[in-house]
């Protein structure tokens, strides 16, 4: 099973990480996992697929979002060559 955390930071921590069951995380959140959560899912076998990997799009996006912002620019013309 894969375990998708993508709302809310240290959702998974020490308090619950020896509940999961599965064997794949892939943190869509930014920093989904405390350190000692991690610890005991590592122990346990689980792999991670960690969030700088998983949301480096919406990071993206919001940087142009925020660039658009600043020059007040319409999307369209971002897309113009």
């Amino acid at each position: 099973d894969i375990f998708i955390p993508a709302a809310f930071e240290q959702s998974i921590n020490v308090n619950n990480a020896d509940k999961f069951k599965c064997k794949l995380i892939v943190e869509a959140a930014n920093g989904p996992t405390t350190r000692k959560g991690e610890d005991i899912l590592l122990r346990k076998g689980v792999s991670f697929l960690p969030d700088v990997l998983c949301n480096g799009g919406g990071v993206t996006v919001s940087y142009f979002e925020w660039l658009k912002n600043i020059e007040h620019v319409r999307w369209g013309r971002l897309l113009r060559k």
